[in-house]
């Protein structure tokens, strides 16, 4: 097991796929604030407890925002500029 934890946007759902740093189970976090429809999600990065989900509108070529979620709540939603 990865110390650092690992997520994986899942876009048909909507969410988070997380497995805390020491656990084994994995958890779901919903997304409400992101919109497939009208953003693209170009990865997700851990950068200790926050999980960061890098995003532009559709038409961009490279992400231009953040959307960062916690490992520790499983919650989040703070929208940042790159």
């Amino acid at each position: 097991m990865n110390s650092q934890g690992y997520a994986k946007y899942n876009e048909k759902k909507n969410q988070l796929e997380v497995i805390r740093p020491g656990e084994n189970s994995s958890r779901t976090i919903r997304c409400n604030n992101l919109d497939p429809s009208s953003l693209k999600v170009h990865g997700v990065q851990i950068n200790g407890d926050e999980i960061w989900i890098l995003i532009s509108p559709k038409t961009n070529s490279r992400p231009n925002r953040k959307i960062i979620y916690y490992f520790s709540s499983l919650s989040g939603g703070a929208s940042s500029g790159l």
